[in-house]
């Protein structure tokens, strides 16, 4: 990576942004991050000083176009997305327009303004398999979504390929399975268990409600799969990856790990479940095979299922100890 790459990196707000941010800052490299709203920006600015940063609407075809003319990436990474599952469905059309739609505007500028050199990665997203029909998946299983997100994510993923194979750009995908860490927003299942167990612990709550416990994920280390997307965009060529630990669990094991953290270990009687909170078509287990990105791109995870999440709990306790706003973690900390 030359010091004279410029990275631009949309969605810089979520957990994937600031991780990546980060990362690339510390490197050295110039990175301006993107973002929706103008208060976004602003966050992004205090979490990562060293990178710049712009709120900008990626519907917008004439923003997007001043932007990469004025900055000129050598890199992009394409994070930017309606990225809850759950949601999805109450607002299915604006999964659809923002993620597709966001990113057509991307690559359909790329290749107006010839700027075939510029490296892309677009951030596609487990749920594309949905009711996989093997496992584990690879990036050869047939995709089969069951949420307006994953149905988003496919047609994302498709025409990265289909730019790719037309323009001969270098257009690559990264298919992660979950990865967490205690940047993800509490809306998040994970999130949630891990920081209601906190409160637990500090006897601020006594119980919490979750929908169906019984769906398995294959869970990971945020901060791994971001070292993977960055070895995807600077790989000899561009291609399509799994990004996975390879070991699946259920939800109802999270809850176990998380709460054998603060010494309970009959978390049943804490959670509660509630049918508002179940998916009308569910994903039930998803198991990914990496193996591919293991022998390319020498990537591997380092933190396991157990350690992920106690991780998130001790953060979320020291979170309620010292009052700690929302989103101050740094994987550098540790």
């Amino acid at each position: 990576m030359a010091a004279t790459n410029r990275y631009l990196v949309t969605g810089a707000r979520g957990q994937d942004g600031l991780i990546l941010l980060s990362k690339l800052a510390a490197a050295g490299h110039e990175v301006l991050g993107v973002v929706r709203k103008e208060s976004d920006a602003d966050f992004v600015k205090k979490y990562e000083p060293k990178a710049k940063t712009k709120s900008l609407d990626l519907l917008d075809k004439s923003a997007v176009t001043q932007l990469l003319e004025e900055y000129a990436p050598t890199h992009i990474f394409n994070l930017a997305a309606e990225s809850s599952v759950g949601q999805s469905w109450e607002y299915a059309s604006r999964a659809l327009e923002n993620n597709v739609v966001g990113l057509a505007n991307i690559l359909e500028n790329i290749v107006r303004l010839k700027m075939l050199d510029t490296r892309i990665y677009q951030a596609s997203s487990s749920e594309m398999f949905g009711l996989a029909q093997q496992s584990p998946q690879d990036e050869k299983t047939p995709m089969h979504p069951r949420s307006p997100y994953g149905v988003s994510k496919v047609a994302c993923h498709h025409l990265v390929v289909n730019y790719r194979e037309s323009f001969g750009l270098f257009t690559t995908s990264g298919i992660l399975y979950n990865h967490e860490s205690p940047l993800r927003h509490k809306k998040y299942v994970t999130r949630k268990i891990t920081s209601n167990v906190a409160a637990i612990s500090k006897g601020l709550i006594d119980s919490f409600e979750l929908g169906n416990i019984d769906v398995s994920r294959d869970w990971g280390w945020a901060p791994d799969y971001v070292d993977g997307m960055i070895a995807i965009l600077h790989a000899p060529q561009p291609s399509d990856y799994v990004l996975a630990s390879g070991v699946s669990n259920t939800l109802g094991k999270f809850l176990t790990e998380a709460f054998s953290n603060i010494g309970v270990t009959d978390w049943q009687k804490h959670v509660k479940s509630n049918p508002a909170f179940f998916r009308p078509a569910e994903v039930i287990g998803l198991l990914g095979d990496s193996s591919r990105a293991r022998t390319e791109l020498n990537w591997q995870p380092t933190v396991n299922f157990s350690q992920i999440i106690k991780k998130m709990v001790d953060y979320d306790i020291k979170a309620i100890e010292n009052n700690l706003i929302e989103d101050s973690w740094k994987y550098f900390d540790e």
